[in-house]
């Protein structure tokens, strides 16, 4: 009973404790935490008046069209910046065809830097952790400063700018030690306005800091359709698998196909190597004529016609009894009718045939005549028999 009373105890306290609150920088648009953008989402209305304001879910390789001629804004605020090779392309070439690009971050990619002729500073610490101090920004402008500046209740990031194209960009933002935290860029027909202060849109800072620099910051941008972005966001899904870095490396991309390459090599070779060796099979040689000629030359050089008709007669003989049923097979007249109405062979050649084998079963001696025609009425009788 004592547990129950603790674990429902527990759960009560859980429920009914303040939450507490999220500090994560997001910049989310729709996120009402004190580092999201949900605010300054909402004055783009009042910045921009009577202009679209369109909310971009996708890359700058999808989402800008640069032979569109309709010139637009775009503003990207994020913890980091570091776009992949296809999107700084695709927003190079959209802002130098005379769109306006502005960017707030509190680090950037070296691509993006280094198309900018842009070096910058930080502290090894992050300054905007601490819950204690306060901290001021100042713009250049005549038109928009303020002597005293822009005081936030809580610290800054310490990124400043250390140094620029002077030729193509001019002085906009210090913070307090006058060290450079916002820029403007020409490049091509088009600026690209480059600040390291994100967190002043932030919806903290909106409420309890200085609003008015924020609004004044995004000032420099013309009245005209605004491309907010929501892609390039801390809180944004990225698939981060190994393979996706190594491709996004150039060495380390050709060192992964290197390597595939190589596999596939050794399946190949390995795969030949332990494959049994199919031994190759000679189709059986017909060895009939050969043992054919053979007999025939040992007879030939024997020159014992008797013995070789005797042999014909034994198979002649073997012939009638197993394709005729004729067992006691002699030169007599009833036997040679038989034999000649089975076979359905001339009762002529059947005399001829039964009576040579009888004389070559009782000669002495063949002639080579005689073997020769026993052997062409014996050739004949197999064409002609059923």
């Amino acid at each position: 009973m004592i547990v129950v009373t603790l674990f429902a105890t527990l759960i009560a306290i859980n429920h009914f404790a303040p939450k507490q609150m999220d500090w994560r920088a997001t910049y989310n648009t729709k996120g009402k935490t004190p580092y999201a953008c949900y605010i300054l989402s909402d004055m783009l209305g009042a910045l921009f008046p009577d202009q679209t304001i369109i909310n971009s879910y996708d890359g700058f390789y999808v989402s800008l069209d640069s032979t569109n001629l309709e010139k637009k804004n775009v503003i990207v605020i994020t913890t980091d910046f570091d776009p992949e090779k296809y999107d700084l392309g695709s927003l190079l070439k959209f802002v130098a065809k005379g769109n306006d690009f502005f960017v707030s971050a509190a680090s950037f990619g070296d691509s993006f830097l280094d198309s900018l002729k842009i070096k910058l500073k930080s502290s090894i610490i992050d300054t905007s952790v601490y819950r204690k101090g306060k901290d001021a920004l100042y713009l250049l402008n005549p038109e928009l400063r303020n002597d005293s500046g822009y005081y936030y209740d809580k610290k800054m990031p310490l990124v400043y700018i250390s140094s620029f194209d002077t030729l193509n960009a001019s002085k906009l933002g210090t913070n307090r030690d006058g060290n450079l935290n916002f820029i403007c860029t020409k490049y091509g027909l088009g600026n690209i306005y480059f600040h390291t202060q994100p967190l002043v849109f932030t919806n903290y800072h909106l409420l309890h800091g200085n609003v008015e620099y924020a609004a004044k910051v995004l000032s420099y941008l013309p009245v005209r359709k605004t491309i907010w972005d929501n892609y390039y966001k801390p809180d944004r899904f990225v698939n981060s698998s190994p393979v996706r870095y190594i491709l996004s490396q150039p060495p380390l991309q050709s060192a992964y196909y290197l390597l595939l390459l190589t596999l596939l090599l050794y399946l190949v070779v390995e795969s030949k190597r332990r494959q049994r060796v199919i031994p190759v099979l000679k189709p059986l040689e017909n060895s009939s004529l050969r043992f054919v000629k053979t007999i025939g030359g040992l007879y030939f050089k024997q020159r014992n016609n008797v013995d070789l008709a005797l042999k014909k007669s034994i198979y002649f003989k073997e012939f009638l009894r197993e394709h005729y049923f004729i067992s006691n097979i002699t030169a007599a007249s009833e036997c040679q009718i038989m034999v000649s109405e089975k076979s359905g062979v001339s009762i002529e050649l059947v005399r001829e045939l039964l009576n040579a084998i009888k004389y070559y079963e009782t000669a002495q001696k063949a002639s080579d005549v005689g073997i020769i025609a026993f052997n062409r009425d014996m050739e004949m009788f197999y064409k002609q028999c059923l």
